[in-house]
Order: C-alpha cells, then sequence, then structure tokens
C-alpha cells in the first residue's frame, strides 16, 4: 500500500481518536477497531498503535446508558467509584522501584511522578508486589480540584509536586488473589496508596440512587469528579468481556 494511504489511515485514527476522547464520536467502536485493524496491517509499527509509554495502555471510559450496559453485561455484582477530574497517569515499578511514569498521550511524566508525595518512590508491605514488573494506573489531580492544574504542572519546565494527588485504582491481577475490584484496592491500599472510595452495588437501581445522589452533591464530595465509574467487581466477568481498542466493555461513566 502507497505511503500515503497509510499517512490517510494514520491520520483518520487520529482525528477518530481525538473527537472519541472529546465527547463528540465520528464513529461506532466497531468502525473504529475496524480502522484500527487495518492500520496494524499495513503499518503494524505505526505510533498510533503503540501503547503509551511502552506499558499498559491507558483506556478511556465509556458513556453509555446505564440500562442498556447492565441488560448488555448483566452484572452479579459491581463497584462504584468516584470519575476523579484529573490527569490519567500510569506508573511502573522495576523490583519495587518507581521507573517509569506516563501520561494518556504517551508523554513521560517521570519527573514530576517523583515529586508528587502520594505516589511511592518504592513499594514496600506486600512481599509478592516487589519482583519484577508491578503497573499501577490511577488519576493525578489537585488539592485545588482544577483539572487544569496537573494539566498545566506537566508543562512546565520547573517542575513541582506542591499541591499535586495521586490516586490509583488498578493494578496487576496477577497480584490480586480474590480477583475482584475490592481486592485490587486493598492492594492499593496496603502498599500505602490512596486509592478512591469504593462502594458495592448488586442491583441497577442501587447505582441510579448513588448517580442521583452524585449529581446532587452528595456523594464523593471529597473528590474533584466530572461523573462515576461503574465497573463489573469480578476479575473473571471483566476478562470475558474484555475491551475495545477504547474502553472496558466490562466498565463505564455516568455522567451529567
Amino acid at each position: 500500500m502507497p505511503t500515503a494511504s497509510v499517512e490517510s489511515l494514520r491520520n483518520q485514527v487520529r482525528q477518530a481518536d481525538a473527537a472519541y476522547r472529546a465527547g463528540t464520536p465520528l464513529m461506532t467502536d466497531e468502525a473504529f477497531d475496524t480502522l484500527i485493524a487495518q492500520l496494524r496491517s499495513v503499518a503494524p509499527h505505526a505510533p498510533e498503535l503503540q501503547q503509551p509509554g511502552g506499558g499498559t495502555a491507558l483506556l478511556s471510559l465509556d458513556c453509555s446508558d446505564l440500562g442498556d450496559w447492565w441488560n448488555a453485561t448483566k452484572p452479579e455484582g459491581v463497584v462504584v467509584q468516584p470519575k476523579i477530574d484529573g490527569i490519567a497517569l500510569a506508573l511502573r515499578y522495576e523490583d519495587g522501584i518507581l521507573t517509569a511514569a506516563w501520561t494518556r498521550s504517551g508523554k513521560c511524566a517521570l519527573a514530576l511522578a517523583l515529586l508528587v508525595s502520594d505516589i511511592p518512590k518504592r513499594l514496600s508491605g506486600v512481599a509478592t508486589a516487589l519482583t519484577g514488573v508491578f503497573d499501577v494506573t490511577g488519576e493525578l489531580w489537585s488539592d485545588d480540584f482544577k483539572q487544569s492544574t496537573p494539566a498545566a504542572a506537566l508543562r512546565k519546565k520547573q517542575l513541582s509536586g506542591a499541591g499535586l494527588r495521586f490516586t490509583a485504582y488498578t493494578a496487576p491481577l496477577s497480584h490480586t488473589p480474590r480477583s475482584d475490584e475490592t481486592s485490587t484496592i486493598d492492594l492499593l491500599s496496603r502498599l500505602s496508596f490512596q486509592v478512591p472510595d469504593t462502594l458495592l452495588c448488586t442491583k441497577q437501581a442501587e447505582v441510579e440512587q448513588l448517580h442521583t445522589a452524585w449529581l446532587s452533591g452528595g456523594a464523593f464530595r471529597s473528590w474533584p469528579t466530572d461523573g462515576i465509574v461503574v465497573k463489573h467487581l469480578s476479575h473473571a466477568a471483566q476478562a470475558d468481556l474484555g475491551s475495545t481498542t477504547r474502553a472496558p466493555r466490562w466498565a463505564l461513566a455516568l455522567k451529567r
């Protein structure tokens, strides 16, 4: 295929991804996955196909209707957490030592991560987490509750971690023996990460009540939020449902 065609595919992927993240999708997830497959077949090393930071890819969350999602995925239980309004950040630890950090776009953020007091520089307290590679993802946010503050901190040449916070919400499944979201949160807490409020629900109506409470300012008030996040409790269910190239099928965001 001519180079121009490869460039056209790359441009389409970038435009579609940017529109999706802006909340104005240009195509369905199925169409986007087809586009990604086409690009991968002709240019497997295209930058648009590479995982950010060379590690864990940072996916977005769909904002579909709760009832449709509930009927389609049939959760036996879910966790509900605040959707923290900050900057998605991935951390990599090797043999327990922080060695890398990157944003959703793939920008290296290690220098700033080393200055944020909520980010452990060395893991301790859980022996199984101290060897090999251990990736954590979460949200970098600010005490002033402004999403622009961590974004600005990442752009500055004179870095400072003052006023910045980090809340972790994912960890390698191999380190969570009960294999559900509560065990992930427990592990991260024992590793000295700040973790989000995590509530268990078994019925759609319970999630709807929490969303209503958030809308009225009565839920998750101690966090800077732009919604709530609903996730299947079971990691086995998450694995069965899988993800598209942009978002997990086992989770969704509920906003205003």
